[in-house]
């Protein structure tokens, strides 16, 4: 059984289509990578399963329930089920980390505070933050803020977990602690789907891979497929010019 299906999904900003025909079945425990040039459309996908951005056709369905985002409804059901995290943290910087992972489960979620806040703690510890516990964003590093924001979007017990090039605005030194993290979620089977340029990191996490160009997905395989030996030549061509790291 899947855990999400994307039928050809379409989106457009004004007259230029940034999606054009997407599909793409992700198992539970799954970890799929979209890879491509800038402007191939992977982060969009990622804001259109959320909701961020509207599609113009096409149907997600998480866990064969389809996503209706003419429906506001739909839409929060959607996110209870799904969690992005960004390049940009976003943390609360009047919050302590603490407070940060906890705020959503309990003022949108209405889940017991105590009950919550050792769930957070737990998950603190796992992304090596509990010691910051109760630090401020403003006295963390780029990469600790990362790890708590990942931390906060676990704390909503997602079910598929979505990284948007979450290294991308980190300092070099500070990479490898959060794809530490994510290294350590994908022992914990969590179904994911990421964007990053970090193709190493790529290719040693991920399950499948999805090479997109121009709006649509031009290659899917798993990660000895599409760095081993890639079919198409638009694959052949962006392996032999990505920068590996």
């Amino acid at each position: 059984m899947s855990q999400l299906d994307i039928v050809e999904l379409k989106c457009s900003y004004g007259e230029h289509r940034v999606l054009d025909g997407i599909n793409l079945t992700v198992k539970p425990g799954e970890i799929v990578s979209l890879i491509g040039g800038s402007g191939s459309g992977k982060s969009t996908l990622l804001r259109v399963i959320m909701g961020l951005t509207k599609p113009e056709g096409g149907a997600v369905r998480v866990q064969n329930d389809e996503v209706d985002y003419d429906s506001l409804q739909s839409v929060r059901e959607i996110r209870e089920k799904v969690a992005i995290v960004f390049q940009q943290y976003n943390l609360f910087q009047n919050m302590s980390v603490l407070q940060n992972v906890m705020v959503t489960p309990v003022k949108v979620q209405k889940r017991n505070q105590k009950v919550v806040r050792e769930e957070a703690l737990a998950l603190l510890d796992k992304v090596g933050m509990r010691h910051k516990a109760e630090a401020f964003p403003a006295n963390l590093s780029g990469g600790q803020q990362q790890r708590v924001a990942i931390s906060r979007a676990l704390a909503l017990k997602p079910q598929i977990l979505l990284l948007d090039e979450v290294t991308s605005a980190l300092d070099p030194e500070l990479v490898g602690e959060v794809l530490n993290t994510v290294r350590q979620l994908s022992r914990d089977g969590i179904t994911m789907i990421l964007v990053s340029h970090e193709m190493r990191f790529v290719r040693e996490v991920s399950h499948k891979v999805a090479m997109m160009d121009q709006g649509k997905i031009i290659e899917f395989g798993t990660p000895e497929e599409i760095f081993g030996t890639p079919k198409q030549q638009r694959t052949q061509d962006f392996m032999k010019k990505i920068a590996w790291h």
